[in-house]
């Protein structure tokens, strides 16, 4: 009995990562379609230093705050009297160039300090993506 009642919550607790699975993939793919075509240039003036991306590079983390700003309606407004969408973020412009690398390339710094103030930047960002790299080098616990 308790060997059938053990498969009956396994089967719904399956059924219900299942259901859960698919309502994801639903949001995600309504998610993206909220944003603006992955060539368009986008340009952040992060703490008075002017950097130029695209679409495709600050939506690869579609859940972050620099994701949100290439929605076709972002929650910010951007900087008046241009021809590409600006937005100023009033942030460390020197740990953004690496946040900005991550995203174009997947690669880390090796400096243990400045992984942790990369890590407390994505944070700040909501950049799952580069939190859980850095979470994952090994050997970090011990710098």
């Amino acid at each position: 009995r308790e060997a059938f009642q053990l498969r009956e919550i396994w089967h719904k607790t399956l059924e219900l990562h299942a259901t859960n699975d698919e309502e994801r993939e639903k949001l995600e793919k309504e998610a993206k379609l909220n944003f603006l075509p992955a060539t368009d240039r986008i340009v952040l003036n992060v703490g008075g230093q002017t950097f130029e991306t695209t679409v495709a590079v600050l939506t690869k983390d579609r859940w972050s705050v620099l994701a949100a700003l290439c929605k076709t309606k972002p929650p910010f407004d951007p900087l008046k009297d241009t021809d590409v969408r600006t937005f100023f973020i009033d942030r460390d412009w020197w740990i953004f160039n690496h946040i900005l690398q991550f995203l174009r390339t997947d690669t880390l710094p090796r400096d243990p300090a400045l992984l942790l103030e990369l890590y407390n930047e994505a944070n700040f960002y909501r950049l799952a993506s580069l939190c859980e790299a850095i979470r994952s080098l090994p050997g970090l616990d011990e710098a």
